[in-house]
């Protein structure tokens, strides 16, 4: 078996309502799709994450030229090549995320050729349900300022864990989140997300603010760079700090773990380096005494690589045998969350039992919304 060619599908919609977080907001929802064929008729899926015209002009003008006539199961070969390759100009963004979308398809093209899910590759623990957190509360948006509104409607589907947008304002953030905290209830799980917005000296305030909220997790609260930020931070709360979501590899996450500047680590699979990549990360997390929890931000390509990924995640105290709680599920909007291949996804999922990802994309949904 060996690989016979290399697609990349960018898909793109315009909404009519943007929606933001703590420094944009967003006008439509879009991603790089990377489609591997084998020469026995075999197919992979994968997603990048970022900007989807810059992933297709590496992945089409540079990587895909070292994958053709490859055996797609030399899986770790094959990472080793296309990232040493990229080594001189891009161990961080958007050349890892571009690796990523590849080596999630290979996972997938790995686990249909072989008739098992990649849950199954990867050694997982099988898990018919995985109870989802809701990322919701964006700044503006299809709820505008009504953040009661907004509960109210999280509520009703069924989540008891949400994480809502912070970063923007202090004062005003202050005020949304005790009004999410006070229309959700103290039986729901709140977590926070700054997506980088704050200082160390603005986060400490937010924090001390907001002591009797019962904050699950304050996610992102300074720059990604800012290491000793988090330290400091980390060192005034018992509220868990969270982040990762902007760093890439396990050579990027070294220092963010051995320094134990967060709780909580959050790789993205999609950008990190990987499905593979993000297990690593996730080993040296857990020799450190640090949780994993994964962020997901994608089509259903991402959110079914989530589900296989989070069964297979070493834990801080395997004794107990927990797996993690829950996998992120983004709520604003976006026609590829379940359109592109007919993903259910609410509180409660069920990790995928077919072949690969054990998903189907739709091409009618590719050529409707090809960029």
């Amino acid at each position: 078996m060996k690989i016979h060619s290399v697609t990349t599908h960018v898909v793109g919609h315009r909404l009519d309502v943007p929606f933001g977080m703590s420094q944009w907001d967003w006008d439509s929802r879009g991603s790089c799709l990377v489609e591997i064929r084998t020469d026995d008729g075999h197919t992979g899926w994968g997603e990048c994450f970022g900007p989807a015209a810059g992933n297709r002009a590496l992945i089409d003008g540079f990587f895909a030229a070292f994958l053709v006539g490859r055996d797609p199961r030399e899986l770790t070969d094959i990472w080793d090549t296309l990232y040493n390759r990229n080594r001189e100009w891009g161990r961080k963004g958007i050349s890892i995320a571009a690796i990523s979308g590849i080596e999630i398809a290979l996972w997938d093209l790995a686990g249909r050729a072989a008739g098992l899910p990649v849950w199954r590759l990867l050694g997982g623990k099988h898990t018919p349900e995985v109870r989802a957190y809701a990322s919701a509360f964006y700044y503006g948006g299809p709820w505008e300022a009504d953040i009661e509104a907004e509960a109210a409607s999280v509520l009703e589907a069924g989540y008891r864990d949400v994480k809502m947008k912070v970063g923007r304002d202090l004062k005003t953030d202050i005020d949304r989140v005790r009004r999410a905290r006070a229309a959700l209830g103290d039986e729901v799980r709140v977590a926070v997300d700054a997506n980088r917005g704050y200082t160390t000296a603005e986060a400490k305030t937010f924090l001390r603010e907001l002591a009797g909220a019962d904050l699950w997790f304050f996610e992102e609260p300074v720059l990604p760079e800012d290491l000793q930020g988090y330290r400091e931070l980390r060192a005034t709360t018992t509220v868990p700090i969270a982040g990762g979501e902007s760093e890439f590899t396990r050579w990027g996450f070294r220092e963010l773990i051995e320094t134990r500047a967060v709780d909580i680590l959050q790789p993205d699979a999609t950008a990190c380096g990987g499905i593979r990549e993000t297990l690593l990360i996730a080993g040296m997390a857990s020799a450190h005494g640090i949780t994993t929890l994964p962020h997901v931000w994608g089509s259903s390509i991402t959110i079914a690589a989530g589900l296989h990924l989070i069964t297979a995640l070493p834990q801080v105290t395997p004794s107990t045998g927990r797996r993690p709680v829950a996998v992120e599920l983004d709520q604003a909007p976006n026609p590829f969350r379940s359109g592109l291949a007919g993903l259910e996804t609410g509180p409660v999922m069920s990790v995928p039992e077919g072949p690969g990802l054990g998903i189907e994309i739709d091409r009618d949904v590719l050529r409707r919304y090809a960029a």
